[in-house]
């Protein structure tokens, strides 16, 4: 929007007057006020982890608001894209009945598939996991060749502030990044999957 007493309306939580010149030219706009808000918020509560998760119309496929979430532990991180995991999915089911109810009271006649639409949504949900983990897969390795080796702990650390994962996606790049030979197998034989203490690495070709 261009009024500028809405912009100004802005400043307390974007960091002040001219917050606009500040955006990230990278992102879309939405995404980068988005971002500025987080960054501001992280500095004001002096916080060591600013992630957000977005909610969409109950029934529109655009954005209703923004949840954002500040910690200053690692286990809040960790706990917060656990919920909002079960919260998206809940949050799906409650839009697709809420899209079925639109339709029905414009028809006037209930549809015989429904309840069909939210398995499609949670489906999109297991979309949108896999997309991450394709990012987050490609991103650990650029960060490995910059930064060389970290434990996993320090990984996941990394990749869940950046991406819409939980731990156990995480672990699965990992294994699915060790399978082709990416990253070494560097857990023991007897965990299939790689605990905090392991280290993550680039394997040498």
């Amino acid at each position: 929007m261009s009024d500028e007493k809405t912009i100004a309306s802005l400043d307390p939580i974007l960091g002040g007057a001219g917050w606009e010149a500040r955006l990230d030219p990278n992102l879309p706009r939405g995404r980068a006020v988005e971002k500025l808000f987080r960054d501001n918020l992280a500095l004001a509560g002096n916080f060591d982890f600013v992630v957000s998760t977005k909610i969409d119309r109950p029934t529109a496929d655009r954005p209703h608001f923004f949840i954002a979430y500040g910690t200053k532990s690692r286990d809040g991180l960790k706990a917060f894209r656990e919920t909002e995991y079960n919260a998206l999915k809940i949050n799906a089911r409650d839009r697709a009945s809420a899209k079925e109810r639109k339709r029905e009271d414009k028809s006037g006649s209930p549809d015989l598939f429904s309840g069909l639409d939210a398995d499609i949504q949670e489906t999109t949900i297991e979309e949108i996991v896999e997309e991450q983990k394709a990012l987050a897969s490609h991103d650990i390795l650029s960060i490995l060749r910059e930064d060389g080796p970290m434990s996993f702990s320090e990984t996941w650390e990394v990749l869940l502030q950046a991406y819409m994962l939980r731990v156990t996606n995480v672990k699965d790049i990992c294994v699915d990044l060790a399978k082709i030979g990416k990253i070494e197998h560097t857990w023991s034989s007897g965990n299939r999957k790689p605990n905090d203490q392991d280290t993550i690495r680039l394997k040498l070709s």
